[in-house]
């Protein structure tokens, strides 16, 4: 069903795409934690931090005063639940009303989507609720569900995002900068730039400038892989099994251990396609 691709995108199809796919005689609930704690890891190790040094942890308590004006208790949930308004409420929308009539009938009727896109909304909506009684009640479910995926992420993150939000500040500001932001937060346009100020990050205004960035951002990729093949062209040429000389195939089978007679079948064609490696 389209709906629930939609909502495996938007729950997860990222961390996903990064892994293998599970061979169907797996266990689904055991892989994709196998999948998670291995994007986790991948995530881990390519955000690692440099430690702080000796002078910078002396500065958290002050960096974490600053921390708890900009990250009250519940400030991540908030934050996300206006996100979801102000973001994903549109596009779990999808799910109800003409958008999840639409979705039911390009998934059940094997008809030309011209035909489907003429439809008028209310025959939309009455062929979708002859197909599938209640998609409007699924539509709620789904958007429940996401809402509390979100709330249970936010309880998770919050005390790590606090903590590192933290050590950022210790690492970036000296002591003398520390206090002078501390003293701005202290008055009232201070505090209120602190409460607010990680909100704006998920403002309506900053996110529809954002979305509205995206259309030239997929239009470069094109160009992107023109400029790259073109580069990548007047580099020398991978080399295959054919291509290597003999010598070169005795440093191979010498440094891997692998036998002459058996390494031919461990060398591998060069990939036809840049994309394809890079």
């Amino acid at each position: 069903m389209i709906r629930r691709r939609i909502i495996a995108a938007v729950s997860g199809l990222a961390a996903l795409a990064l892994v293998p796919q599970p061979l169907a005689a797996q266990d689904p609930a055991a892989t994709n934690a196998a999948q998670m704690t291995e994007v986790m890891d991948m995530v881990a190790q390519i955000f690692q931090a440099e430690p702080l040094t000796p002078e910078q942890e002396a500065r958290l308590p002050a960096a974490g005063a600053l921390t708890a004006t900009m990250l009250p208790e519940g400030f991540y949930a908030a934050m996300m639940g206006e996100m979801m308004d102000g973001m994903l409420a549109p596009m779990m929308g999808m799910f109800g009303g003409e958008g999840g009539a639409l979705l039911v009938l390009q998934s059940r009727l094997g008809v030309d989507p011209e035909v489907l896109d003429q439809l008028p909304t209310e025959q939309r909506i009455e062929l979708a609720t002859l197909l599938d009684p209640g998609f409007v009640q699924r539509g709620d479910v789904m958007n429940e569900m996401m809402r509390g995926v979100m709330a249970e992420a936010a309880v998770t993150i919050e005390p790590l995002f606090r903590e590192g939000l933290t050590k950022a500040y210790a690492a970036r500001f000296d002591a003398a900068q520390l206090a002078d932001i501390g003293a701005f937060f202290a008055t009232p346009t201070g505090g209120l730039y602190a409460s607010e100020s990680m909100k704006l990050m998920a403002d309506p205004q900053v996110m529809g400038a954002s979305m509205q960035a995206l259309p030239a951002m997929l239009a470069s990729m094109g160009d992107i892989t023109a400029k790259l093949e073109a580069k990548m062209a007047a580099l020398p040429p991978e080399k295959s099994w054919a291509d290597l000389t003999t010598a070169e195939r005795a440093r191979l089978a010498e440094v891997l251990g692998i036998p002459m007679d058996e390494l031919e079948d461990s060398v591998f064609d060069p990939a036809p396609d840049v994309s394809e490696v890079y």
